[in-house]
């Protein structure tokens, strides 16, 4: 039987929440790690201190038009993650879900135009039938792509149909931005890309990065900008 609650003490570092305030927090329904997303109840109280109580979370839910990437969302366990944009509509505020330089998730405002779209970085490809090539995201999609994409490049999808406008290739001279190590958080141009290594220049710094924690985030400037906010 799936756990209904998950303790405080043991969610994830990442979780911008109080440890001691409650004893339990809802527990997540999504495809993301969870140290890479929230449930969107606790992101309510939590985060945006929008509610105080988690039932008062579930009536903002189900009376308030919230959007998670351009789709309406009721479920108080379900998952934001990594990448994803939360369209509160009543109020005309957006925002993206990002990692700030402490490693913890942290919700970025965004403008209209740049809550149309999302970033997905390429975590997978294998062939499916008649030679098509079917590619695993982050987030835990799957969506139809191209020979071209290759693991650890980044697809943009535009919002609401989810549609791939644009490929961004991991390799030298893009622009990273770095989800995980001492660095985390921390946005920068790609140099030299060996094995499972990367050197990204980051202002007068050059520093190493493990190749899973590069996220490509566009090539000569940040599709997104919200990205060198954190």
């Amino acid at each position: 039987m799936a756990k209904k609650h998950l303790k405080r003490i043991a969610a994830p570092s990442t979780w911008m929440v109080d440890r001691k305030e409650r004893k339990f927090i809802a527990m997540p329904k999504g495809s993301f790690k969870r140290a890479m997303g929230m449930p969107l109840v606790t992101v309510l109280k939590d985060v945006l201190r929008l509610v105080t109580t988690r039932k008062e979370g579930k009536r903002v839910l189900n009376s308030r038009e919230i959007l998670v990437n351009s789709k309406r969302r009721k479920d108080e366990k379900f998952m934001i993650g990594l990448m994803d944009v939360l369209a509160i509509k009543d109020i005309g505020k957006s925002y993206r879900m990002l990692l700030d330089r402490n490693n913890i998730l942290r919700l970025v405002p965004v403008s209209e135009s740049e809550a149309s779209v999302k970033l997905g970085k390429v975590t997978g490809k294998r062939s499916v039938r008649k030679g098509r090539i079917q590619l695993s995201l982050h987030d835990g999609r799957s969506l139809l792509g191209e020979a071209s994409h290759s693991t650890g490049d980044t697809v943009v999808i535009a919002l609401p149909k989810g549609d791939v406008v644009q490929h961004l290739k991991l390799e030298s001279g893009c622009q990273a931005y770095l989800i995980g190590g001492s660095n985390v958080g921390r946005t920068g141009v790609v140099g030299n890309i060996s094995g499972d290594k990367v050197t990204i220049k980051i202002g007068d710094e050059t520093v190493e990065a493990a190749r899973r924690f590069v996220f490509v985030v566009g090539k000569d400037k940040p599709v997104v900008k919200s990205v060198v906010s954190v």
